[in-house]
């Protein structure tokens, strides 16, 4: 009766582990799919009374000084352009709603500068972001040339997990470029980074689907560890059963003898 028991106990963790997996792994193939498809609205705060988010995505934007940073944030968060906007003296922040599956998130963007005499404030910024928005310019050969020195300080100073998004700003600039499109790709296929795309904070192009996709990305991954630790608990919960299930058997194994 024990072995009966210790077979069909193996036999369901097991048969749960394969359906674990199984999910994990439509969860991989299908992670495109899912930021096409997911449904989402950016809530305005127009009444002035404070919102109650259920989560906030810390997200930071990092690159030499120059790269155009703090016009990208400003651009997906007002949709303003300045070509004299101030270079950032330290980090500069701002925040927007996203709802996404009646689930309301916060994302704090924070913009952080270029200027070495700056970095030892800005490292301390990396710490709890979900997202990293590693930033260069196509007309400047340099601000890609340095991109090694922002991705090790990323790995060095950033969670484990966190997202990684590789910007090549001012994309309207083509008459200027010093980076074609398939350094920037391989780039991030050298270096695992999540998503690579050129974007034009001038223009506005690809500056929106970049922190929306980002945020879909970043709420995908979030499903999924409540899903993963859900799993966990109903796994440990059926070996406790199990166990016990083993102990009764085996006293009542004594008690008949």
């Amino acid at each position: 009766m024990k072995k009966q028991l210790q077979r069909q106990g193996s036999k369901d963790l097991t048969q749960y582990q394969e359906e674990q997996d199984n999910e994990e792994t439509d969860c991989k193939v299908s992670m495109e799919e899912q930021i096409k498809t997911l449904p989402y609205e950016i809530v305005n705060n127009t009444r002035g009374i404070p919102l109650q988010q259920d989560y906030t995505f810390k997200l930071i934007v990092i690159g030499n000084s120059g790269v155009g940073k703090s016009c990208i944030m400003t651009r997906f968060l007002r949709n303003e352009f300045r070509d004299d906007h101030e270079v950032t003296l330290g980090v500069e922040f701002g925040s927007l709603f996203i709802k996404m599956e009646e689930t309301l998130f916060k994302m704090q963007i924070w913009d952080t500068a270029g200027q070495e005499s700056f970095q030892s404030i800005t490292k301390t910024f990396y710490r709890g972001a979900h997202a990293i928005l590693l930033t260069y310019s196509i007309a400047s050969k340099q601000s890609f040339e340095n991109l090694d020195y922002w991705y090790n300080e990323i790995k060095s100073q950033s969670e484990a997990d966190a997202l990684i998004i590789l910007i090549g700003n001012q994309s309207d600039r083509e008459e200027a470029r010093e980076v074609s499109f398939e350094e920037g790709l391989k780039y991030k296929t050298q270096h695992d980074i999540d998503i690579f795309i050129e974007t034009s904070a001038k223009t506005g192009n690809n500056v929106k689907d970049t922190f929306i996709n980002t945020a879909k990305m970043l709420y995908v991954h979030h499903k999924q560890k409540i899903q993963k630790s859900k799993a966990n608990l109903i796994e440990k919960i059926q070996r406790r059963r199990l166990k016990r299930t083993l102990s009764q058997n085996e006293r009542n194994k004594t008690c008949a003898c």
